[in-house]
């Protein structure tokens, strides 16, 4: 590959996937978005479930303590990213691997189920990055991400769609295309309104804050 093709290969790459060592996703949705992404990471064991799929990843990152070893020894050693200190998880360690590579949406699967723990933690991570760029965690019914700004999206109508006050909450908040309009309102923790399970009625939906932070919970159709 010449200087001028891997410069535009660096160019067009914007979209990364993750899949996580958590309750395996719907095959589905994991199809789906291996095709729609540039980049494909396996956080240790996540290559684990690959494996049983036949998928091989773009790149396993983790301390690989749960990367089992005949999973290992079918795959590239150029393709393993051994990161030993354990201040943070594997997710943690992905999500900066393709940050690091300037990859501006990252999505993640796998990371909801067994330990409840470490579900949380999944959304500590979005909350974390979300600065940096786009990141989406994705369950079997719901996709995740933090609003810092603005947010605009086509969506189908009367699909359930929530707000929440996780990390601080926000201030200013006006929406567009809900049933249940936010006008300049102030979502907090513990306070009303609660901003759970709002519905679209008419597109496009549109999110704007003035100040903080809240996460975006939108049911989706597995395709």
């Amino acid at each position: 590959m010449s200087e001028i093709e891997k410069q535009k290969k660096r160019k067009r790459l914007k979209k990364a996937l993750i899949i996580c060592n958590g309750n395996p996703p719907p095959q589905n949705l994991l199809r789906q978005l291996w095709q729609e992404v540039d980049y494909r990471v396996a956080a240790d064991g996540g290559a684990n479930q690959l494996h049983e799929l036949k998928l091989v990843p773009d790149a396993v990152v983790g301390d690989l303590d749960s990367l089992l070893p005949e999973v290992q020894q079918q795959l590239p050693v150029s393709i393993l990213y051994h990161v030993k200190e354990q201040d943070t998880n594997d997710a943690d360690k992905a999500v900066r691997h393709c940050l690091q590579r300037g990859f501006t949406e990252i999505n993640l699967l796998g990371a909801d189920g067994g330990r409840q723990d470490q579900f949380l933690s999944s959304l500590e991570i979005l909350f974390k990055y979300s600065p940096q760029a786009r990141l989406i965690l994705w369950t079997p019914m719901e996709r995740m991400e933090f609003i810092l700004d603005t947010w605009k999206e086509t969506l189908t109508p009367g699909t359930t769609l929530s707000l929440l006050p996780l990390f601080g909450g926000a201030q200013g908040v006006v929406t567009q295309g809900l049933e249940f309009e936010l006008n300049n309102h102030v979502l907090l923790p513990g306070k009303t309104p609660a901003g759970v399970s709002n519905l679209v009625i008419s597109n496009p939906v549109s999110v704007k804050i003035q100040q903080g932070q809240l996460l975006l919970v939108v049911q989706h159709t597995e395709s």
